[in-house]
């Protein structure tokens, strides 16, 4: 069962945080903060059975295979629209996962909630079905994309993902192409730690 599991970032503080129970929680911040990346590290770190949803392309196939050899056993699938993305989850949610990411959840979301009136309906359909496989005993993580905001850079679909999330991260960019991870708290943030992208995955620099 995957709550006697034991899963790891590699970051002690950030382990205690998203992995001491099975959880669901999001991963936010611009183009190239690392979220990705972090995100298919765990597929190297753990040996568990995961489900990997891409809703940005198949790029992130160049990178496992730079990861490999991977622990983890995975399922990858692509999908391109808002209604594939939803029609996958639910089928694959008829099977068990020790641990189930999701990149990006809201891009196609994004994309698509101006155009089809359906679209809110299937973003908090998957959150729900996502939510009860994390209160199920799976861990569930998200990435997301972010929009420009007036004053800050926030999740499209924020209010949804805070209703039905254990929490938010954020991660960004810093000097020297070090990567910075917050826990997002009210409105606090704590800083977590410091990774940098290497060719064999991240190496943390502060945690």
């Amino acid at each position: 069962m995957a709550q006697k599991l034991k899963l790891t970032t590699g970051c002690a503080k950030l382990d205690e945080l998203i992995f001491r129970k099975p959880s669901m929680w999001v991963i936010y911040g611009p183009a190239a903060s690392g979220k990705t990346n972090l995100a298919l590290f765990l597929l190297k770190l753990n040996p568990v059975h995961t489900l990997y949803i891409s809703t940005e392309g198949s790029i992130y196939i160049e990178r496992v295979a730079q990861l490999a050899p991977l622990n983890a056993i995975v399922e990858f699938i692509n999908v391109l629209t808002l209604e594939e993305q939803l029609l996958n989850l639910v089928k694959a949610l008829i099977r068990s996962w020790d641990l189930i990411i999701i990149d990006s959840i809201n891009a196609l979301f994004r994309t698509e909630i101006l155009e089809k009136k359906y679209a809110l309906t299937a973003f908090n359909t998957m959150l729900a079905s996502l939510r009860k496989a994390s209160r199920e005993g799976t861990y569930v993580i998200l990435t997301a994309q972010v929009r420009a905001g007036e004053e800050e850079e926030e999740p499209s679909g924020l209010k949804y993902l805070k209703f039905w999330c254990d929490g938010l991260l954020r991660l960004e960019r810093s000097k020297g192409g070090n990567r910075s991870i917050y826990l997002i708290k009210n409105k606090e943030e704590i800083h977590l730690g410091t990774f940098k992208i290497v060719r064999e995955g991240i190496r943390w620099i502060k945690c």
